[in-house]
């Protein structure tokens, strides 16, 4: 990763930990925000060196994707979801990519699952459909929408397996009409609003199946689902973020009635140490899981099952880890996390509600530990695991 990106990331670090209250009332990102973090090339992490990009490695993507959401979590979020292009973009022919994203900074945003009903007509689809979950869909360049095909009478299309056939279509972000739905709990200022849009033409050329292998050479885009692999540094920069400010309160706060500090009670210290182990075992797992992946990838070796199964585990492990450790914070610094402008009030809901998301919830562990029998999984989960 180029030094260069990590510095100038580093800098706005500070300025986005102090705007996580703004960022949360606005429920968006501030647009200067956004154009501050466009600039240090981060949303363009995974184009390819082709195209004059930066080709990132999927293990620095995720610790700058950590390093981010260790300063605020929607942040750390919109960076995770708006800097997929490089990976949609190697499922289409490269003239086509190029057209939908002539700049390596532009944002995507969007569902993958198929909400939409496209109808095929002349050289493409007749798009219609509502979306969920469209994170940072209002600075988006280009979105995306996941769709079941019919042909030109209106019969859904299957293929070999007997199963629907579904492609995901991709248009410019003007192309769709975002509604304001994100009221949220947790998460609030990524922005998940849902988006829609009615007959809407996607030219076949700029759709693709999950199933099909990139067009693009290169180790960052020879497995599917790959969009996911820095997804881990979302939960573990939050959980980061919990012990230092748990930590920080434990530091000054005394115990009422006794005066005793806060830190020198047996139980706050052994809670916080069995914090700490939990977070620093969880990122060994993930960090090993996305090395041993990447070093597969390099080699143009086939993932093994067990690799597979390791990335996806350990991806639910830190979902379920940052939950837990909020939890467990918030419980030992009692009453000052109980306020909205407390940070540990704010990442609790944060990981309450993204340990909802399907990458990290049971669907996908049960298909993950199905390889580890040997089992694969089926067609659409297969993609993502």
């Amino acid at each position: 990763m180029s030094q260069m990106m990590i510095d100038a990331v580093t800098v706005l670090l500070p300025s986005i930990r102090e705007r996580s209250q703004e960022i949360e009332r606005l429920r968006r990102l501030p647009d200067d925000l956004v154009r501050d973090l466009r600039a240090t090339g981060a949303f363009g992490m995974p184009m390819p060196r082709a195209w004059g990009g930066p080709e990132v490695s999927l293990p620095d993507q995720l610790r700058l994707v950590e390093m981010v959401s260790a300063a605020d979590t929607a942040t750390g979020w919109c960076l995770m979801i708006g800097s997929d292009a490089g990976f949609y973009s190697a499922m289409l022919d490269d003239a086509v990519g190029r057209a939908l994203w002539p700049d390596n900074d532009m944002i995507t945003a969007g569902w993958l699952m198929p909400a939409g009903r496209a109808v095929r007509v002349d050289g493409g689809f007749s798009l219609t459909g509502r979306w969920a979950f469209g994170s940072c869909c209002l600075h988006a360049d280009v979105i995306v929408g996941g769709f079941l095909t019919f042909d030109e009478s209106g019969v859904m299309e299957t293929g070999a397996d007997g199963l629907p056939v579904t492609r995901v279509g991709l248009a410019p972000a003007s192309s769709w009409t975002i509604l304001d739905t994100w009221y949220t709990t947790g998460l609030a200022g990524s922005g998940s609003n849902d988006y829609e849009c009615t007959e809407l033409f996607i030219p076949e050329a700029h759709t693709f199946s999950l199933g099909q292998p990139a067009r693009r050479p290169g180790p960052l885009y020879r497995m599917p689902g790959a969009f996911f692999a820095n997804a881990h540094g979302v939960p573990l920069g939050l959980a980061r973020r919990v012990l230092d400010e748990a930590r920080a309160i434990i530091e000054t706060k005394v115990v009422l009635p006794s005066l005793v500090p806060l830190r020198d009670v047996a139980r706050v210290r052994d809670a916080v140490g069995d914090a700490e182990i939990l977070l620093r075992s969880t990122r060994a797992y993930a960090y090993a899981a996305i090395e041993s992946v990447w070093a597969s990838l390099e080699a143009d070796r086939p993932l093994t099952q067990e690799q597979r199964a390791d990335l996806t585990l350990s991806r639910i492990q830190c979902f379920r880890t940052a939950r837990d450790v909020a939890q467990r914070m918030v419980t030992i610094v009692g009453t000052q996390a109980i306020y909205t402008s407390s940070p540990l009030d704010r990442l609790l809901r944060d990981a309450v509600t993204m340990a909802q998301h399907v990458v990290g919830g049971p669907v996908i562990g049960e298909a993950a530990v199905g390889l580890l029998f040997g089992i694969e999984p089926g067609p659409g989960i297969g993609s993502l695991v």
